[in-house]
Parts: C-alpha cells; sequence; structure tokens
C-alpha cells in the first residue's frame, strides 16, 4: 500500500462508499432482469455418435453481490487532482442455481434432458481507477473508472436426470452444459453486473472530508 499521506483518508472514504453502496446493489440488479435471468445460454454440440442440445435458464442468486473490499493504493497528486489504482473483492451471499433443458439426438433415440446447475461460494475481484480532489481545504473523491470485473468459480455441480442406456453420455453432457453455463456468468459478472455495480457507486460520488 502507498505512503502517500492521502492514503488513509481515501481508503475511509472508500470503506463509507462501500457501506452505502451494499444495501443497493441487490435492487438494482433485479430491477435490471438480472435475477432472476430467464435466458441464460442455449446450443448445440457433437457428443460421441450423436448431438446435444440445452438451454439453460433461470439463473437466480446473483442479487446477493457484496462488496467486501474497496482499497486505493499508489495513490498520485498532480496539483490539485489526485488518482489512483483500486482493488475490490466481493463474495455472493447465495448459491446461483440455474434450470437446465434439453434433448439428445443419437440415432433413432430422442430422449429429453432436465436438470440444474449449482455454483456455491463464488467470489468476484477486480480492478478499477478513482480521480478526485484536493481544494479549499477538502479532499473529494469525484468519479471511478475502468471497473474491471472478474468471476471466480467456487464449488460448480450439475445433476442431469438418468437417461437409461444412455447413460455413458452423461458425463459429456454434464461437462458441455457447466461449461455453457459458466462462459454465460463469467460474461454476465463482466459485462451488466459489473456496469451497474460502477453506475451504482458513481451515484455516491462526489464524496469529500476535511482535511
Amino acid at each position: 500500500m502507498s505512503d502517500n499521506p492521502f492514503n488513509q483518508i481515501i481508503n475511509e472514504i472508500l470503506q463509507g462508499v462501500v457501506q452505502q453502496l451494499n444495501p443497493e446493489i441487490g435492487a438494482a440488479i433485479r430491477n435490471s432482469g438480472f435475477d432472476p435471468l430467464q435466458n441464460v445460454a442455449s446450443g448445440s454440440a457433437s457428443i460421441g455418435i450423436g448431438s446435444a442440445s440445452y438451454s439453460i435458464t433461470h439463473l437466480t442468486g446473483v442479487s446477493s453481490i457484496q462488496i467486501q473490499d474497496l482499497v486505493a493504493s499508489n495513490i498520485t497528486t498532480s496539483g490539485s487532482n489526485l488518482s489512483a489504482p483500486l482493488n475490490f473483492h466481493a463474495v455472493l451471499n447465495s448459491s446461483l442455481n440455474a434450470n437446465v433443458s434439453g434433448g439428445l439426438h443419437i440415432l433413432f433415440a430422442d430422449p429429453s434432458i432436465s436438470g440444474s446447475v449449482r455454483i456455491d461460494n463464488p467470489s468476484v475481484s477486480g480492478s478499477a481507477q478513482v480521480s478526485g480532489s484536493i481544494s479549499n481545504g477538502s479532499l473529494c473523491l469525484n468519479s471511478i473508472s475502468g471497473m474491471n470485473a472478474n468471476f471466480n468459480y467456487g464449488n460448480a455441480s450439475i445433476w442431469i436426470n438418468d437417461l437409461g442406456p444412455l447413460n455413458y453420455l452423461l458425463q459429456p453432457v454434464e461437462s458441455l452444459i457447466l461449461d455453457a453455463t459458466k462462459g454465460a456468468i463469467r460474461n454476465l459478472i463482466s459485462s451488466q453486473i459489473n456496469s451497474i455495480v460502477s453506475d451504482q457507486l458513481n451515484k455516491l460520488l462526489p464524496k469529500c472530508t476535511s482535511l
């Protein structure tokens, strides 16, 4: 962490911003239609001697995201302006759950598939940039930009209905669907959810404190 004299002040402001932010994130995500998210992913792929199609729907739990820390370091000043890179870490207090449906197309058999996906203990980490200013005896944080969020998987599991004599295809089908779910959630977090959190953060700025 930087030894800049403003370091502690800036991080105290950021801690207060996080305390204001967390109660607002969930509602913002739900109001934007991302929890539940009805259409998560769909597609098809070859598996063994046939193919599988799938649809992943009704993803829940994303709105449980909470920022645990938002920390500035390496603060630089130029005249009355200041800036610093930020690192943040967030957890999702609920598991992520989604429904699975689809079908197999194997020679003359077309069994349907159904099931669910669950991801426990997911987290999000990332970086951003904070800009501020010093004027008339006050230090203000004015904006946070360039947020870059990365989704970290906890324990991911999938359940698919029994396929009878075609159970030997369960493993490739489960891998296909689980990978598609992970990719869709990763894209959701790094784009839409990242944007919502950034917008909510900047609604709380500027924040100022007396020096």
